[in-house]
């Protein structure tokens, strides 16, 4: 891990029609480490994940990611930069089994790297490999979101955003996700990590940035971060 930022959003703003989503929002992730962005519903936390993925355009600002702007780049262009975004609500297509869900993840490599790639996604969840030809519809909510984290991570990405991976999941999936995440971790992939379960990705992440109301209230170190998400994040109440 180095000190030179691999993500850099300064002076950001986004808009959904009239309504201001992201206002002069700025935040940096070093290189190999994983920065938990917490803050409460509505905040802007997701589209922070689609202003750097793409899918959403910024009315100012700017979005560097390893060294160049991606503000105007198209989804594509930026994914196969080594930006990938893990959506909230498990980006897999259902009707499919998991073996084609990987095979299409693994088709945007060049062909000679494909096999290998498809037993890199097998062997990070040993559930897959047991399930590659069910449908992954018929997964559960856990499985699921192996099998979006599978698609992400054998693209090799340099960066991962992951958008609220835990929704909805029981402890032990969580559990597993997270462990996926920090294999992820160990191999030098970046992690921009979007997580309800506040005091558990402030134990993951190496920095925190608080969002409220569509712009960064705190930024740090996560072992810091405690006060600030308990009196910005949490409340009173559970303070």
């Amino acid at each position: 891990m180095t000190d030179q930022p691999i993500l850099r959003m300064s002076d950001v703003e986004v808009r959904y029609g009239s309504a201001l989503a992201l206002y002069d929002l700025s935040l940096s992730v070093t290189r190999g480490s994983v920065l938990a962005v917490v803050g409460p519903n509505g905040a802007g936390k997701s589209t922070i994940a689609r202003a750097v993925s793409g899918l959403v355009p910024i009315t100012s600002g700017t979005i560097e990611f390893d060294g160049r702007s991606i503000a105007r780049r198209r989804p594509d262009q930026i994914r196969r930069a080594g930006l990938v975004h893990l959506p909230e609500g498990r980006g897999v297509f259902t009707g499919l089994t998991v073996s084609e869900n990987l095979r299409m993840a693994a088709a945007l490599l060049p062909r000679t790297e494909r096999k290998e790639a498809m037993a890199r996604g097998y062997d990070l969840f040993d559930a897959l490999g047991k399930r590659r030809r069910q449908i992954a519809g018929t997964l559960s909510g856990g499985e699921q979101q192996m099998v979006s984290l599978a698609r992400g991570l054998i693209l090799n990405p340099s960066l991962i955003v992951a958008d609220e991976l835990s929704l909805g999941l029981a402890p032990l999936m969580v559990d597993a996700v997270f462990d996926g995440l920090a294999r992820a971790r160990a191999q030098g992939v970046t992690i921009v990590l979007i997580e309800q379960f506040v005091h558990r990705a402030l134990a993951f992440a190496d920095d925190c940035a608080v969002i409220s109301r569509g712009r960064t209230v705190w930024s740090g170190p996560a072992g810091e971060a405690k006060d600030e998400v308990l009196r910005r994040y949490l409340g009173a109440a559970a303070a």
